[in-house]
């Protein structure tokens, strides 16, 4: 008896470890951080780049253009770059060089939370880590 009792003890520790730290990992990338703006790069993009045809503007493919920003965030030490497309030539102020903003870090993707109450997402496509001399 004592011996199922234990077993079934040791099947139920099993089962549910793994369940709360899935719980306490969502929890954490709920949690906001505060991190601020270092530099904003804006692109403007066609597509297709290469627009080849004659002289007819006819002839010529449909192309759409769209803007393409790509903000660095700094997190303490480490240093996120996210990636905000729009087919509008508007950022957001919030997102201007020295700019204290409020965020919520996923493995993937940025959420910020603006001062206007509204949301904006942005893919992340690089990191780094390392605090530099000049903070």
């Amino acid at each position: 008896m004592k011996r199922s009792c234990v077993r079934t003890g040791a099947i139920a520790f099993l089962v549910v470890m793994p369940a709360l730290s899935a719980l306490a990992a969502t929890n954490n990338s709920r949690q906001t951080v505060e991190g601020t703006v270092v530099a904003v790069q804006k692109q403007r993009v066609e597509s297709p780049a290469n627009q080849f045809g004659s002289g007819n503007p006819a002839d010529a493919p449909l192309a759409s253009r769209y803007y393409a920003y790509e903000v660095s965030i700094r997190v303490d030490c480490k240093m996120y770059v996210g990636r905000y497309t729009t087919p509008f030539n508007y950022l957001p102020s919030a997102f201007t060089a020295d700019q204290p903003i409020q965020l919520r870090l996923t493995k993937h993707v940025m959420y910020f939370e603006l001062p206007d109450g509204s949301d904006l997402r942005m893919g992340i496509v690089r990191r780094k880590a390392g605090c530099s001399a000049d903070r």
